[in-house]
């Protein structure tokens, strides 16, 4: 599939996350139904939902630029869910980034992603 940044945040629901929960190419999105969105919405969750997860954080001049990352929802596996977690986020090719690299991606025109 080819798709610019725009296209991107438009294809999936922005959900927040704590990125300190990611091992590999799974993000821990929560321990309940639903997540909060990016207006502070709870968002609930289901398998197959295409989602970008984001955490605040800010660039070495001190601006505001949130990591992210896109894929998947999928129920958590086993090794996860007893520790509490409900949902995760499985990471499509673009890996986790900074919200900024999709600013990029629509300087340079269009890009290839994975497989969402």
């Amino acid at each position: 599939m080819v798709s610019d940044g725009n296209r991107i945040q438009e294809e999936y629901v922005e959900v927040r996350a704590d990125f300190n929960g990611l091992f590999s190419e799974l993000l821990c999105l929560t321990h309940d139904e639903y997540c909060v969105g990016s207006r502070d919405e709870n968002i609930q969750m289901s398998p197959g939902m295409k989602v970008m997860a984001f955490d605040e954080d800010i660039d070495e001049s001190g601006a505001r630029d949130d990591l992210i990352a896109t894929g998947i929802v999928e129920q958590a596996p086993q090794w996860l869910a007893c520790r509490g977690s409900r949902w995760v986020l499985r990471i499509d090719a673009n890996g986790v980034r900074n919200r900024s690299d999709l600013k990029k991606q629509r300087s340079f025109g269009s890009v290839r992603r994975g497989n969402a």
